[in-house]
């Protein structure tokens, strides 16, 4: 039954089974109104394969995380796999508005997905090699330009202290999240936030700096605003979604840490 779950879980046309018997499990620690929606992807820690699990939830203080690792091992027994579960507000916080909202600028604007481009193998050396290189090199960010950079907790404190000369722009956003599909989701809601306070019209050119297929439907939504854009993705890690934009800019190791 076990390799029969997983199976279901890896088959598009058999997953909608696998996520109910998730959902009553995550029911166990949050009511159900509660979640809007999660994702689950196939991950690798150490050599050890799990399956990650983001719940997207209306409020993260209603989970009962006391019993969060029974839950996960109740799943890990239903599926034969270890999971690993993320819950993440799907709205933007009122601090984040806030913080957002005093953006503004006419430079280049850049939306940068960190953890697609910092590995957490890497050094703390190396991960700041690769932010300096990303966002001072290949952005070429100067004081005049604006920056919404979203990671988990760990890489948002790395990059704060690569952009410490950088202290005195007010134009750099630094939003923590609990997961990758978190800090896709707080990207995109970013953009949308600053496009309705038509903010994003000020700036002469928008850059979007990730490699996952959840950013299509906004860079399509931007491109026929005609919004002067660029897509940046990493080679060999990127969705084909975003490498067919005809403004898809590739990065290779040269773009980042040696």
């Amino acid at each position: 039954m076990k390799e029969e779950y997983y199976k279901m879980l890896l088959n598009p046309s058999t997953k909608e089974v696998a996520n109910k018997a998730i959902l009553m499990e995550l029911t166990e620690i949050t009511d159900e109104s509660n979640i809007i929606s999660f994702v689950t992807d196939a991950k690798e820690n150490s050599s050890t394969p799990y399956v990650r699990a983001t719940v997207f939830v209306h409020d993260t203080t209603t989970v009962n995380f006391k019993y969060l690792q029974r839950v996960e091992e109740r799943l890990k027994k239903l599926f034969g796999i270890k999971f690993r579960t993320v819950f993440c507000n799907a709205n933007l916080t009122p601090n984040e508005s806030l913080r957002l909202s005093s953006i503004s600028g006419k430079s280049v604007l850049s939306f940068v997905d960190l953890e697609n481009f910092v590995s957490t193998k890497w050094s703390i050396e190396r991960k700041k090699q690769a932010i300096e290189n990303l966002i001072v090199e290949t952005l070429r960010f100067s004081k005049d330009d604006s920056l919404v950079i979203c990671a988990n907790k760990r890489l948002v404190s790395t990059a704060n202290e690569v952009l410490e000369k950088y202290r005195e722009n007010t134009n750099i956003i630094l939003i923590e999240t609990g997961g990758k599909d978190c800090s896709d989701l707080r990207l995109v809601q970013s953009i949308q936030k600053l496009y309705d306070l038509k903010r994003i019209e000020n700036y002469y050119h928008i850059n979007i700096v990730s490699g996952d297929g959840f950013f299509d439907s906004i860079i399509q939504y931007l491109e026929k605003k005609e919004i002067n854009l660029s897509v940046f993705g990493q080679e060999g890690k990127t969705h084909n979604k975003l490498t067919n934009h005809r403004n898809f800019i590739m990065l290779n190791d040269f773009n980042l840490a040696s």
